[in-house]
């Protein structure tokens, strides 16, 4: 995307080599969010297009694919008959990496407490902190307001990384 190139990570993991040359900690939580792609709720779609201010006739144009919109389900004993999908954003639709990158940059511009301590890559994220208690408040926050949305953090796939100095003995 435009103006969404690597200049902003490099930034971030320079200010992290400054807090380690001070021998500070950051405490990295590394969040996954379950079936990300596939728990995306219609309107929360529609939400993110306006909050990012995405021209009204755009908005309306991506809602009405979603209007009786329906699948099928390929099994060994062949297709089964075509049903209406009504929640959630489509599969294997070439729109949908599009617009689940439109919710997460809406979501991270309401959610984030201030850059760089998140850091949104695809279908995770990163929370930074200078202290566990931080980074566990952040991780709750990040948690709470997207199941508050229909959407899922997956708790026992979140993992936490320290960063500091290693003390080396000989």
């Amino acid at each position: 995307m435009k103006g969404k190139g690597t200049t902003g990570t490099i930034f971030t993991i320079r200010w992290m080599q400054k807090f380690r040359a001070k021998g500070k900690k950051l405490y990295f939580g590394f969040v996954d969010l379950e079936k990300a792609f596939h728990r995306v709720p219609r309107e929360v779609i529609r939400w993110a297009m306006c909050k990012l201010r995405v021209e009204e006739w755009l908005v309306s144009a991506v809602m009405f694919m979603y209007t009786g919109a329906k699948t099928v389900a390929r099994t060994v004993y062949g297709n089964t008959n075509g049903f209406e999908v009504k929640v959630y954003m489509h599969q294997g639709s070439a729109l949908s990496p599009l617009l689940f990158v439109i919710v997460m940059e809406a979501l991270s511009r309401e959610f984030r407490v201030a850059l760089p301590w998140e850091l949104l890559y695809v279908d995770y994220l990163v929370v930074i902190a200078e202290t566990e208690d931080d980074l566990i408040k952040r991780l709750s926050k990040w948690k709470d307001n997207m199941e508050n949305i229909d959407m899922r953090v997956n708790m026992n796939k979140t993992m936490v990384m320290i960063s500091g100095i290693r003390i080396y003995h000989s």
